[in-house]
């Protein structure tokens, strides 16, 4: 037998955005169903494929770290800053041009705040030394 369930939100996808939207609408009183047609091991959208990277701006690891898990590797590894004119010039190399401008802007502007948000909402990040970080010959990491 099927199952009524009564809601004020229904947010399609378990990824970066559908987990964010879900947030913001329970932060804003509503009650939310969220749907996720992947399997429970493969949930996350795109996420599942980026092992959960996302590119922010920040002036470098000093920036970071009041919101990423602790690492004993930190002593070891430099976090160049990434600037908005990097992310938008990134954006634009990667998409050979064809980025909406305005939702750049918009994303540029508002995903470092957003991460911090979904930290204070229990997500945990952490720097990527398996697959977003080289190591040097003298053991550091960049």
């Amino acid at each position: 037998m099927a199952q009524i369930l009564e809601t004020d939100v229904v947010v399609v996808g378990g990824g970066n955005a559908g987990f964010t939207a879900a947030h913001a609408a329970t932060e804003r009183g509503r009650r939310v169903i969220l749907l996720e047609a992947g399997a429970p091991d493969m949930a996350g959208g795109n996420s599942f494929y980026t092992a959960g990277a996302t590119r922010i701006t920040h002036d470098g690891l000093d920036d970071l770290r009041a919101w990423l898990e602790p690492d004993d590797r930190w002593a070891t590894t430099v976090v160049p800053p990434y600037t908005a004119d990097d992310y938008r010039s990134d954006l634009e190399k990667v998409t050979e041009g064809r980025n909406d401008r305005e939702l750049t802007e918009v994303l540029v502007a508002e995903v470092t705040d957003t991460l911090r948000w979904l930290h204070g909402k229990g997500l945990k990040y952490r720097l990527m030394y398996e697959r977003q970080a080289y190591e040097r010959p003298d053991g550091s990491f960049l």
